[in-house]
């Protein structure tokens, strides 16, 4: 039986359309290479949380068997004319598709405009808030500029990414041999720099989880303190 996507109507689900049989077996591949990819980075956070030099290696040993899964699955879907029978990443718009991880991220810029490289946000504040609370410039100023009025690529459910998310553009693993560590012929220019997660740090409320883009370091980072950012909507 075909796998049926639902939409919710009035109250109700209701079938939107069918995948052929085939687009199910690359979205199972896809799923079951994801799955692998979170149970890895919950066993790195459990055994080496302490020691984010050890963590970062660790998880960056994670992110590059989840984008070697790529290739593999596109083996086993060579000729079937679906989602996985094509390269990876698709660019356009200001946009990149991660075909992998089901992602569409903000591709930046340098030209002084709200996807500038260089713009930086803070996740919260703390001086008469609750430094829980996401009310930073990310969540005040970056995020509703991209969620209303046209929105940015016609598409007004923009986020931040979460950590392991985020961790799946780098280029390498943890220590990068270049800087910055991401591709910046897909991804556009990209600041040397820590990138904020959606994912506070679980044991520290004045804290959330970073990546920081010129080696692969993987941290926690005080939520008032102005970082770089970088958009994404959709995933797994």
């Amino acid at each position: 039986m075909a796998l049926l996507v639902a939409a919710v109507a009035l109250g109700r689900a209701e079938p939107a359309f069918a995948a052929s049989e085939a687009e199910q077996a690359c979205q199972r591949l896809r799923y079951d290479a994801a799955a692998k990819y979170t149970n890895c980075e919950l066993k790195v956070l459990r055994s080496a949380f302490s020691d984010f030099d050890v963590y970062s290696a660790r998880l960056g040993k994670c992110h590059v068997q989840y984008a070697a899964a790529w290739p593999k699955i596109q083996a086993k879907s060579k000729g079937t004319d679906t989602s996985c029978d094509q390269p990876r990443f698709s660019v356009g718009g200001g946009t990149v598709i991660d075909r992998l991880t089901g992602l569409q991220w903000e591709q930046k810029t340098d030209d002084g405009g709200l996807h500038d490289k260089d713009d930086l946000y803070t996740w919260s504040e703390f001086f008469g808030a609750d430094p829980r609370d996401a009310i930073g410039t990310a969540f005040r100023s970056f995020l509703p500029a991209l969620n209303t009025g046209a929105c940015f690529a016609r598409q007004c459910d923009w986020r931040l990414p979460t950590r392991a998310e985020l961790e799946t553009i780098l280029l390498e693993s943890f220590p990068c041999s270049t800087s910055p560590c991401i591709d910046q012929r897909i991804f556009g220019p990209t600041a040397e720099s820590v990138y904020l997660s959606s994912t506070p740090e679980a044991t520290e409320p004045y804290a959330v989880w970073g990546v920081a883009f010129f080696n692969g370091f993987v941290n926690d980072f005080f939520k008032d303190s102005t970082y770089a950012v970088r958009a994404v909507r959709g995933g797994w």
